[in-house]
C-alpha cells in the first residue's frame, strides 16, 4: 500500500519537530511481554473469529526516534538508522496477526462520501485538533472493497491484518504500522 507522500512528509516532519520520541503510554497493562513492558492485547471473538484487541497502549509503548531527511540527518546517519530496528520484538510479534483496532479516523482519500484509505490515530488530539503525532501513534489503513463511511471525532473500531515494519519513502520515515482493513465495526460503544 502506498502512503501519500505529502501526508507522509507532514507526519514525519511533525514527529521530528516534536523530538521524535514517544513517552510510555501510562502504566503497562497487567499482562506485559518482553523487557519493554509492552502490554499484551486480549484475544476476543468478533463475528465468530478470534482476533487480538490491539490498542495503542501496545503500539505506542516504546520510544521511537525519527532519523531521516526532515530531522537533518546525514545520508550516513539515515543509512545507519535504517539498519537499527527500534520496534521491540514484543511488538513485532503482532505482525501479520488478525486484530480489532480502536482509534480516531483521519481520511486520506474520499470518493463518493466513502474512504478506502485513512489513518487511525491514538487519540482525538492527534486526529482532529492538530497535536503532533508520534510515528507509533497511528496506523495507515487500506480497506477492502469500495470503502467505508468517514466518521470523525469519535473512536471507531475495525478488524483486519496488522503489518509492522518501518517504511521509508524518498528519505522519510512514513509509517511503522499498516493494516489491511477487512470489516468496519463502526463507532465504539
Amino acid at each position: 500500500m502506498r502512503f501519500p507522500f505529502r501526508l507522509a512528509t507532514t507526519l514525519a516532519f511533525c514527529a521530528v519537530v516534536a523530538g521524535g520520541a514517544v513517552a510510555l503510554a501510562g502504566s503497562p497493562a497487567a499482562g506485559t511481554s518482553g523487557s519493554a513492558n509492552v502490554p499484551v492485547p486480549a484475544e476476543v471473538v468478533i463475528n465468530g473469529r478470534k482476533v487480538l484487541d490491539m490498542g495503542f497502549a501496545t503500539l505506542s509503548s516504546f520510544p521511537y526516534k525519527v532519523v531521516d531527511i526532515a530531522s537533518g540527518a546525514t545520508k550516513e546517519q539515515i543509512e545507519a538508522a535504517a539498519q537499527q530496528d527500534q520496534i521491540p520484538p514484543a511488538v513485532h510479534a503482532y505482525d501479520g496477526k488478525a486484530v480489532v483496532l480502536t482509534g480516531f479516523m483521519m481520511p486520506l482519500q474520499l470518493e463518493g462520501g466513502l474512504t478506502k484509505k485513512f489513518v487511525m490515530m491514538k487519540d482525538i488530539n492527534t486526529c482532529c485538533y492538530g497535536a503532533i503525532p508520534q510515528m507509533n501513534d497511528y496506523v495507515v489503513v487500506e480497506m477492502k472493497g469500495d470503502g467505508i463511511e468517514s466518521i470523525q471525532d469519535i473512536p471507531v473500531r475495525l478488524t483486519g491484518v496488522l503489518h509492522i515494519a518501518e517504511k521509508r519513502e524518498e528519505g522519510y520515515v512514513v509509517s511503522l504500522f499498516e493494516m489491511d482493513g477487512e470489516k468496519f465495526l463502526g463507532p465504539l460503544k
